[in-house]
């Protein structure tokens, strides 16, 4: 995400527009930072207030305290070029702040939409059990999403064969999938001494 960002193949502006508050930076600083940025995409990497100032409505001396106080905070780094040691600038934090955010969002987005499956597994289980899950259950069916990682389809596929089955225990489902598990770890690992194409041959042959 760090580089996508830095590499501005996800837009820097847009990200900081939307972001902005959540780095508890204000307007203004925003601004400063989409100008900088605006630098070191054209490989401008000397830190000048003038250009800066000159496309705001604060004066110089105000530019200046920020880009100070932005260093300060960590937004900005400053570092020794190792071509001519001037004084040169990095946003390098800046850029890891925003991929924090993002990756806390998708991760709160992933978490909400494992939540909604479970609620849903949860509600039809009880539905067709005529019954409420004990807390026990409920820690099963949680389990199946979060630390096991069932997909969907296979999860739905040990419920109807339960149903089938005329086996409604949340037990027997998840003695289905562990089951199936079992059953699909021993197909995808070769045995000892056997190689990925000594695998793929045995397949092949069979299905020939």
């Amino acid at each position: 995400m760090f580089n996508l960002i830095k590499n501005n193949i996800i837009q820097f502006d847009k990200l900081i527009i939307d972001k902005y508050f959540a780095l508890n930076l204000d307007e203004i600083d925003t601004i400063i930072l989409i100008r900088l940025n605006d630098l070191l995409k054209r490989g401008e990497r000397l830190l000048s207030v003038r250009p800066i100032a000159g496309s705001m409505k604060i004066n110089e001396a105000e530019c200046g305290q920020r880009i100070v106080d932005l260093v300060k905070r960590g937004f900005i780094t400053l570092e020794l070029s190792e071509v001519d040691s001037k004084e040169v600038f990095s946003l390098d934090e800046t850029y890891r702040r925003l991929a924090y955010l993002l990756e806390a969002s998708d991760d709160t987005a992933e978490t909400t939409i494992i939540n909604e499956k479970i609620k849903y597994t949860i509600r039809l289980l009880e539905n067709e059990m005529k019954k409420t899950l004990s807390p026990i259950e409920l820690e099963i069916v949680s389990r199946w999403y979060i630390e096991k990682k069932y997909s969907d389809k296979v999860i739905d596929e040990a419920i109807f064969k339960a149903l089938k089955n005329k086996n409604r225990s949340v037990g027997y489902i998840d003695r289905l999938l562990t089951k199936e598990e079992a059953v699909e770890t021993k197909i995808k690992k070769p045995a000892d001494g056997e190689s990925i194409q000594d695998l793929f041959r045995k397949v092949y042959v069979k299905s020939k």
